[in-house]
């Protein structure tokens, strides 16, 4: 888990109250809804990375979630809320910046577990970059519905053995 005690996300009033009565049955994880930003970053499953010159796109085994990274300048627009919300992408020096706007509401959006919910309101920040064969993620979350600030974490991943075909 990418939170902890020195980075766990200070929450709102509200957040907290939600965080009372929220129970993990409710959860739409148990319903097969696939989880969103920033959960869906830090679960351990592979992904498949497929640059195209106008977009990355993203697959990830967990969920078989396909998720597009516009990089052609490209605009959200009003019916482009959906779960995983609209992504915008630019390379700055060595790295893939990403803002994620556009997301629905979710009861359980957070990380599936602390009963923290996301609003249309949430932002996330991704910034990748390649070290070796790792490619390493800092990521930032904000959403005024229910943090009082900004929460960070990093984390990376490994390359998968050769031949591995996402399970999906």
């Amino acid at each position: 888990m990418p939170w902890n005690e020195s980075n766990f996300p200070e929450l709102n009033a509200r957040a907290k109250a939600y965080q009372e009565v929220w129970e993990e049955i409710v959860a739409p994880k148990y319903d097969c809804q696939p989880a969103s930003s920033p959960a869906t970053q830090y679960d351990p499953y592979h992904m498949q990375i497929t640059q195209w010159p106008d977009r990355v796109l993203l697959r990830y085994e967990k969920d078989d979630q396909l998720r597009t990274i516009w990089l052609n300048g490209r605009e959200p627009s009003a019916v482009d809320f959906s779960l995983q919300g609209f992504s915008v992408g630019v390379y700055q020096d060595d790295a893939l910046v990403v803002t994620t706007t556009h997301f629905v509401l979710d009861i359980a959006d957070f990380d599936d577990y602390n009963g923290i919910p996301s609003s249309g309101q949430k932002i996330v920040t991704e910034k990748h970059w390649v070290d070796g064969e790792q490619l390493n993620m800092a990521l930032t979350l904000e959403n005024p519905m229910f943090l009082l600030a900004p929460a960070s974490y990093t984390t990376r991943w490994l390359p998968a053995a050769k031949g591995y075909k996402l399970g999906v």
